[in-house]
């Protein structure tokens, strides 16, 4: 029993650890240059916690993580950045340019697109920290990844939506634990697939 309360105990201190060095890095980043590179160093320190991975220092792996991934993420970021204003673009102005009749089903499409791109998104942090690519590529593995598992996909998507409720129901434990505890939740789910493919 000791021994379960310990490792509980050990786990949530890591995810504390991982939430203030996430936090520390993304201000460093200067926040919109700082979120992807962060967040991908994040993801990369949960790949090697779920591969057993024991004795690696937690900060240095960390920086080493961020400072290896700066440009290509940003990147990446950049390239979804885009990619998310032209959907709200699009749905901004459906009143302007089509006709009542059909605004519904324009809504649709713009909304499905919509959360294509953010399924992919989600996946992408996954990929970059699993695999090594090209820049372009860790995107079409990302979208590959929602085409080929749709229900996994969905589940992520509900995921990051109660997640967010619990953010703003309990701000305190998003502060705590919460980027870490996120990410866990998705790496694992990833790590699963990514075993059938090569991985670095």
């Amino acid at each position: 029993m000791g021994r379960i309360i310990f490792q509980i105990a050990e786990l949530i201190y890591k995810f504390i650890a991982l939430n203030v060095l996430w936090l520390v890095f993304f201000v460093l980043g200067l926040g919109i240059f700082g979120f992807m590179p962060a967040t991908v160093g994040l993801f990369q320190v949960i790949r090697d916690w779920i591969k057993g991975e024991k004795g690696v220092p937690l900060f240095s792996s960390y920086l080493k993580y961020f400072k290896g991934e700066f440009i290509r993420s940003n990147l990446v970021g950049a390239i979804f950045l885009v990619l998310f204003y032209i959907i709200y673009v699009n749905f901004s102005f459906v009143g302007f340019f089509y006709y009542e009749s059909i605004q519904l089903y324009i809504y649709i499409v713009i909304f499905s697109v919509g959360a294509i791109i953010l399924m992919t998104f989600l996946n992408v942090f996954s990929v970059m920290a699993h695999f090594e690519y090209k820049t372009l590529h860790y995107i079409k593995v990302a979208a590959g990844l929602v085409f080929a598992h749709p229900f996994i996909s969905l589940i992520q998507l509900i995921w990051l939506f109660a997640y967010f409720l619990i953010s703003i129901n309990y701000p305190k434990i998003f502060i705590g634990i919460g980027i870490s505890v996120f990410a866990y939740v998705l790496m694992s789910i990833n790590y699963s697939l990514f075993k059938k493919y090569k991985a670095v």
